[in-house]
């Protein structure tokens, strides 16, 4: 009896993602809509959906997480390298080194700094992926698949998945602002891991300014 509960538990958790999807691909086919793109009606695969996202704006590029969080395990896994490139698509959604050079200019506060930096499409996703909204998915987590930090590449869920990705962390020192804007950036993911505990993480990453 046991067996057959968790067998009947699984298959509503997989009935609710797909609904999860289905509902995320209304609001995307809703934004091309909206922004003069033909009206698609028939279902889409997450493949497409996720397409469909990195090819929009600012407005979309957190969706295609969502769409990630609810497929599976199986699909993160075989496609981490799409994934890593959700989160390089998210990191060029602001400009980063305007941050950091007005935060400079202007000699922002530490809370104007840590305001700002949750206004990004970085700190939002890390938070929807590894913080506040990372239970909301089906089959498994994030971080078993791409971790945060780059000392946890070595997780050994990892090796249970048979991935060999990197980390968002790594992803972000390949973008063209890191060598400027770097500190900044992982500021923000960090941050939006811990949510309001940002003095802990300012104090752990030490790089809440960046005076290079």
């Amino acid at each position: 009896m046991a067996g057959k509960d968790v067998g009947f538990e699984m298959k509503i958790s997989r009935i609710e993602a797909d609904l999860q999807i289905l509902k995320l691909q209304e609001e995307i086919v809703a934004y091309f809509v909206n922004i003069g793109e033909e009206d698609i009606s028939k279902p889409l695969t997450p493949t497409k959906l996720i397409e469909m996202c990195l090819s929009g704006g600012r407005d979309i590029s957190l969706k295609v997480f969502d769409v990630f969080a609810w497929t599976s395990a199986s699909f993160r896994c075989s496609d981490v390298s799409t994934l890593e490139e959700c989160w390089m698509n998210a990191a060029n959604q602001d400009d980063w080194l305007s941050i950091c050079r007005t935060s400079t200019v202007e000699g922002w506060s530490e809370e104007v700094l840590l305001e700002a930096l949750r206004e990004t499409v970085l700190f939002n996703a890390s938070s929807r992926c590894y913080g506040s909204g990372a239970d909301m998915m089906y089959d498994g987590s994030f971080e078993e698949i791409l971790p945060l930090r780059k000392e946890h590449v070595q997780l050994p869920s990892l090796t249970l998945h048979g991935t060999t990705s990197s980390s968002v962390e790594e992803i972000l020192m390949k973008h063209k602002d890191f060598p400027d804007a770097g500190k900044l950036m992982l500021t923000a993911v960090f941050m939006g891991k811990e949510g309001s505990n940002v003095v802990a993480v300012a104090e752990d990453a030490d790089i809440i300014h960046d005076d290079t």
